[in-house]
């Protein structure tokens, strides 16, 4: 398994995204350039790239430190040499991306204010990254079952459990492709397990930015 993070996506400036995207596919190209906001530009082309970087290291078992943005650039540097097939997308029921052309990859990205994240490994994965947020109580009492509920109102930082438990939530449902059902969303841990999934939660500390988050892997 592969996993990288890049917490430095305020310093990903619209010089540095054209230079990304430069070397894309046009699949890519298109994609990037319907969006709206730089920071959405930002983080597509970071998420691609480190899938790119992945990709190359995918026979490593790797779980892997953040990346600078010195060598977020360096390795960008090499991969828009034209060592590798760039990856191709397509796109599952409910949008869940995987690669025409690196069948037997299967990789997950996800994004917060925080970071970006993508993980990368020999079948399923689901990934994602979450901040400290407010919530409201009936969003948790919606959303979790009662020892979720009560880990989460108890916690002597609320915001901080909240944020682990929904990555812990979303991970599940993107390692199943469906996305977000509402109806499941008390007994994700119970359908987990009973699909044989397991979810691992990490808290990073970035020792630069100082924006704490969580990450969630379903594999």
């Amino acid at each position: 398994m592969i996993i990288y993070y890049f917490h430095d996506i305020e310093r990903i400036d619209e010089e540095k995204i054209n230079a990304l995207v430069g070397w894309m596919p046009e699949q890519q190209q298109r994609i990037i350039g319907a969006m709206k906001l730089p920071r959405h530009k930002a983080e597509q082309a970071v998420a691609y790239t480190m899938l790119c970087y992945a990709i190359e290291k995918a026979q490593q078992t790797i779980l892997s430190p953040t990346l600078s943005i010195e060598e977020f650039e360096e390795k960008n540097h090499d991969i828009g040499l034209g060592k590798m097939e760039l990856p191709i997308f397509e796109f599952g029921e409910h949008g869940k991306p995987s690669m025409i052309n690196h069948k037997g990859i299967y990789f997950n990205i996800s994004h917060c204010r925080e970071a970006v994240a993508i993980g990368v490994y020999c079948r399923e994965i689901g990934i994602d990254v979450e901040g400290r947020r407010k919530f409201s109580e009936t969003l948790v009492r919606r959303s979790f079952n009662d020892e979720e509920r009560e880990a989460i109102l108890s916690a002597e930082i609320p915001e901080k459990e909240f944020a682990r438990q929904w990555t812990r939530k979303e991970a599940w449902f993107k390692w199943t492709g469906t996305g977000i059902l509402l109806e499941h969303m008390q007994t994700t841990a119970a359908d987990a397990i009973n699909a044989g999934c397991t979810i691992t939660t990490v808290e990073v500390n970035p020792p630069t930015s100082g924006k704490e988050f969580f990450l969630s892997i379903a594999v």
